[in-house]
């Protein structure tokens, strides 16, 4: 199937095979219809379960992400593994390579990553039902249908309101006020922080890192870290992530977040389906999901930035409110290696 031609289908080819659905010739937001993805419900609940790797999102979000799935489409269970981007892109590269097959969906950070899976022939073509409902410039994240957006973020300064006042730009984190108070996580593990850190290098070069290692921060794995180490007390700004850092100060813990005026680094993070997904009905159906009213409703009450337009973000924000800079899935393929080399070199860790 050729590349043009993936633009016009509803469902993939091999999920219309799958339950018995008729390629469109049409649009795919005038293709999809309730009775098509009622059909796939009904395929997905003989499977019984859908398996579902992330790294969009704390456990806490997740395991309601998963609740909400299930209120939707009862009779299947979803098991998830919640890890860093890149070790669950790991897992998944043995696996491949070992041909086991037990995962359905991956969502990661790095949209790197699918540009390697797609070259090894590994996922499976699939648009959601509802494409047309999320922000215009993701509606085709890739052209050949091989993944879709799964969630939005913001890399933002997160910091303790009680006891410091906010970086107004990212060069400031070399300032001596802020000398052993920084926390971040660690771009060989975290999506998040090797997003954070090719924005970085690209926009002031390495030097930047090496003044930031001269204030001596707290390196973590993820960049969730950086919200533990900051309601704990151990330390009291970081280069961390919105969502966690806004559902935490919904709760009433001291942690805000501050939009540098230099831009937040937006975080556009994939999901896709494996095109041998031991339950490919059910990974269909979730990540179908992920587009519907539901789906964003809960993002909403766990931070986490609308996918869906309509429904407003935890803080009121919207992306035309926010400045910011996004790392492009090429750059990432080959700038995420570079830094952590440079990273490990630069902190030690």
């Amino acid at each position: 199937m050729n590349p043009s031609r993936s633009r016009f289908l509803a469902l993939t080819g091999a999920a219309a095979a799958a339950v018995g659905l008729p390629e469109a010739a049409e649009a795919r937001k005038q293709a999809v219809t309730d009775a098509d993805v009622s059909k796939l419900y009904a395929a997905a609940r003989k499977e019984g379960k859908v398996v579902w790797w992330t790294a969009h999102f704390a456990q806490e979000a997740a395991e309601k992400i998963r609740d909400a799935f299930k209120v939707k489409y009862p009779g299947i269970e979803v098991e998830f593994i919640r890890q860093t981007a890149q070790v669950i892109y790991q897992r998944l590269a043995q696996n491949l390579k070992s041909g086991v097959r037990e995962l359905d969906v991956f969502a990661s950070t790095d949209e790197a990553h699918y540009l390697e899976l797609k070259k090894l022939n590994a996922l499976a073509e699939f648009t959601p039902a509802d494409v047309d409902k999320i922000p215009a410039q993701f509606r085709n994240l890739d052209p050949d249908g091989y993944y879709q957006l799964g969630s939005l973020a913001f890399i933002i300064v997160n910091y303790n309101p009680a006891k410091i006042k906010p970086a107004a730009r990212w060069t400031d984190l070399a300032e001596a006020r802020f000398k052993g108070q920084i926390s971040t996580g660690h771009p060989a593990f975290s999506g998040y922080v090797g997003n954070w850190v090719v924005a970085m290098n690209d926009k002031y070069g390495w030097d930047y890192f090496k003044n930031l290692a001269a204030n001596n921060p707290k390196i973590n794995r993820s960049i969730n870290d950086t919200v533990t180490d900051i309601l704990g007390g151990e330390r009291n700004i970081g280069a961390g992530p919105d969502n966690l850092s806004l559902f935490k100060k919904a709760a009433g813990n001291s942690i805000d977040i501050a939009y540098p005026q230099d831009g937040s680094v937006l975080i556009v993070a994939p999901v896709a389906v494996l095109k041998e997904a031991p339950h490919p009905n059910a990974g269909r159906l979730f990540e179908n999901f992920m587009y519907s009213r539901e789906y964003t409703q809960e993002l909403v009450k766990q931070g986490h930035f609308p996918l869906r337009s309509g429904i407003p973000s935890m803080n009121g924000m919207t992306l035309e409110k926010i400045k910011w800079m996004r790392v492009k899935a090429e750059r990432l393929a080959s700038g995420v290696p570079e830094v952590v080399a440079k990273w490990r070199e630069t902190f030690g860790v």
